[in-house]
């Protein structure tokens, strides 16, 4: 099982605005146009940012500028957040952490109300503590009493509602109409079977999932969907009507935007005045981001079944911050499953390392990176790269294109209109490989559209036909594009598979066998069994030769798979045997192909594991002799 772990720092990478400041500059610059528009509505042409202009000019987006108007006007969370990024930046920090102010705040509030609490009853005061609780909670209210606190949590909670309210719609509304331009080949290669994001917005699936089925996904956060449409005209309704709707969004919104425990243990269960801060309540509340443990117990029962299936976790654009602590410690002590960590640079590496030994202890963190079967890995992950130009390209206008229905006029037309000028220039660099023009042809059938294009595209497929390189003429199985259909019916659509049929009798027919290639393949394996026999130690440049052979010879179905292998294996643990882990790391941190990083991983893990048996022989040997 491959599992795909993301934090914010996934979406920063594919350049979407997601940190906290840039939702506050979206919510100033909102609320600045609400005023400007409001005294000067014949100047909507000056609004720059697309998206805001697009809601004020167009009537049928004008629930957007209501919804977002009732959510900030007067938040004190807003105001509160807004006083300590200026802080932030007076002290040169451009950044604010939304969860550790909002912690600040009901931590404050709790030490207040229990100092006033205590002087109730008749205890000593200490008008100091009082004066510096006080000046810390003064963004938010003039708290003079218990009473004064206890009548303050209602509206902070409606508040924070408010803007989660908000942020939603930055989420999904904002931040989901934004054109992806960037693509990471890291992410694009691992093609998780399970995907748990503590991000709000779906870019994965979004960009990545587009040749993937059954991914099982848990949104540790919540996610934002769009709840836009239960909002009607701001000016006709009454306080108690917004309030109404503020509550209806909170039902529906599952997004969780809290605190972290900070009571002792035996405290919990008895302080409650602000559980309702807590992200443990809001999880439990809301219903979400528990589906990541039913994962863990499957790979359980996988493992009891007596099932060898390796289980990785990769992580990406995750701080491994103490505060999502929990669900770490569940994945990465996990016996049967393996961690793989990827970080931007080296100061971020240091930052992982950091957060992880508070999280598992230093002397666990040593064992797991450095034992004598190491179940943490550290890898630099790769430079983004533009969609634009890359095999990526095809991948997600195709993926786009199966969501176009929801897209307004002006987008899909500028999609299907470079889709178009692509089939009929016949630009063969675009469309990559047979493969993606029979998913292409299959999306554009669902849509109602394959009619226009499939003989373009099925002379583009031909076109594309692999000659080189290979035994036997490829063909596809129909099954990889069949899917679940209203009536439950599984299969794939009868349009398609005629396509696929198609490819595949002239592949076959037009295939011709290198009979040169057929020749050497023999000759080839009694070399490399020479090479065993002999023992004559390999450098890296002859070991990364010899391997790169053995793997071209995968292509051919008639090769014996096991053979192979034991090839391999039998190489990198005699001849290349002082260069092979080195090798095949570094094949591992470079290469873009994907089946090149399977093998180079399989037989990473073949040569520990024969070390590991080999060492325990010996340990076995060693006690057997001292007996």
């Amino acid at each position: 099982m491959n599992i795909l772990m993301i934090g914010n720092g996934f979406d920063l990478e594919h350049d979407l605005p997601t940190k906290y400041v840039d939702f506050l500059n979206f919510v100033e610059q909102f609320n600045f146009i609400y005023s400007w528009v409001k005294n000067m509505p014949k100047e909507l042409c000056t609004i720059e940012d697309e998206y805001l202009k697009l809601i004020y000019e167009q009537p049928e987006y004008r629930n957007r500028v209501d919804a977002l108007h009732i959510f900030t006007d007067n938040n004190i969370w807003i105001k509160h957040l807004n006083m300590a990024y200026k802080e932030h930046l007076i002290n040169g920090e451009n950044w604010v952490d939304f969860e550790s102010e909002i912690s600040d705040v009901i931590q404050s509030m709790d030490r207040l109300l229990k100092y006033y609490m205590s002087t109730e009853k008749g205890e000593r005061e200490n008008k100091t503590l009082e004066s510096f609780y006080r000046k810390k909670l003064q963004n938010i209210g003039n708290l003079f009493s218990a009473k004064s606190i206890m009548q303050k949590i209602p509206e902070l909670l409606l508040d924070l509602d408010k803007l989660i309210g908000a942020l939603e719609i930055y989420m999904w509304d904002y931040i989901g109409g934004k054109r992806i331009q960037y693509y990471n080949p890291d992410i694009a290669q691992i093609c998780p079977s399970r995907v748990l994001s503590f991000n709000y917005s779906d870019t994965y699936k979004v960009l990545y999932a587009y040749n993937q089925k059954n991914i099982d996904y848990s949104y540790i956060h919540g996610k934002a969907e769009n709840n836009i449409s239960f909002f009607v005209d701001e000016a006709e309704a009454t306080k108690e009507e917004k309030d109404l709707w503020i509550q209806r969004n909170a039902d529906l919104n599952n997004m969780v935007l809290g605190i972290d425990e900070y009571l002792e243990e035996e405290q919990r269960s008895k302080e409650t005045d602000f559980i309702a801060f807590k992200k443990y309540y809001q999880r439990i509340y809301k219903k979400n981001g528990n589906e990541y443990k039913k994962w863990l117990e499957q790979i359980d029962r996988n493992v009891e079944a007596g099932r060898k299936e390796e289980n990785i976790l990769y992580i990406f654009g995750h701080s491994l911050d103490e505060t999502d602590g929990d669900v770490l410690r569940e994945f990465i002590t996990h016996k049967h499953i393996r961690t793989v960590i990827y970080y931007k640079d080296k100061r971020q590496l240091g930052q992982q390392i950091a957060n992880l030994v508070k999280i598992l202890k230093s002397d666990k963190m040593i064992e797991m990176v450095y034992g004598n079967q190491p179940s943490i890995t550290f890898c630099e992950q790769s430079k983004r790269e533009l969609i634009k130009g890359s095999p990526f390209e095809i991948a997600s206008d195709t993926m786009q294109l199966s969501d176009i229905y929801k897209w307004d006029d002006l987008e899909a037309e500028i999609l299907l209109k470079k889709i178009e000028r692509k089939i009929n220039q016949n630009e063969l660099e675009y469309f990559q490989s047979q493969r993606s023009v029979i998913t292409l042809f299959d999306v554009l059938q669902k849509n109602g559209l394959a009619g226009m294009y499939a003989k373009k595209l099925l002379s583009i497929a031909y076109s594309l036909m692999r000659n080189e390189g290979i035994y036997e003429a490829e063909q596809y199985d129909s099954e990889d594009w069949a899917y679940q259909d209203y009536d439950d019916c599984f299969g794939c659509d009868s349009l398609t598979k005629k396509f696929i049929d198609s490819v595949n009798a002239h592949n076959k027919k037009k295939f011709t066998i290198n009979k040169n290639l057929m020749k050497n393949v023999g000759g080839q394996l009694a070399e490399y069994q020479k090479l065993i026999k002999d023992k004559e130690e390999l450098d890296r440049e002859k070991y990364i030769s010899v391997i790169n052979s053995i793997f071209c010879m995968f292509h051919d179905k008639c090769n014996n798979v096991e053979d192979l292998w034991n090839i391999l294996l039998r190489i990198s643990r005699g001849p290349g045997e002082k260069v092979a882990k080195s090798v095949l790391h570094d094949k591992l941190k470079s290469s873009k192909n994907g089946m090149e990083i399977v093998r180079c991983n399989h037989l990473l893990s073949e040569i520990q594991m024969n070390e590991y048996f080999d060492m325990r022989a010996e340990e076995q040997q060693y006690f057997d002799e001292d007996m």
